[in-house]
């Protein structure tokens, strides 16, 4: 089977998703729009949903942003 050109790039900005917070442990979704900021948001909350639905992070809400997290557990 055959990826096309968009499950690429979805899967490369995961990639790099995954790496900065495994990195820093816990940023804010502010930091890393910051840090990839090539990156669509709407691409980044994507991939987020897809690390949070495989358990490797946590996203927290807080008043203005999100808190994102390594999960240790």
């Amino acid at each position: 089977m055959q990826l096309n050109r968009a499950d690429l790039l979805s899967a490369a900005i995961e990639s790099r998703v995954r790496e900065l917070v495994d990195r820093e442990r816990t940023l804010t979704f502010t930091t890393l729009a910051a840090a990839l900021s090539d990156c669509r948001w709407i691409s980044l909350l994507r991939a987020l949903n897809r690390l949070e639905q495989q358990q490797v992070i946590r996203l927290t809400p807080l008043p203005w942003d999100y808190q994102i997290c390594v999960r240790t557990e």
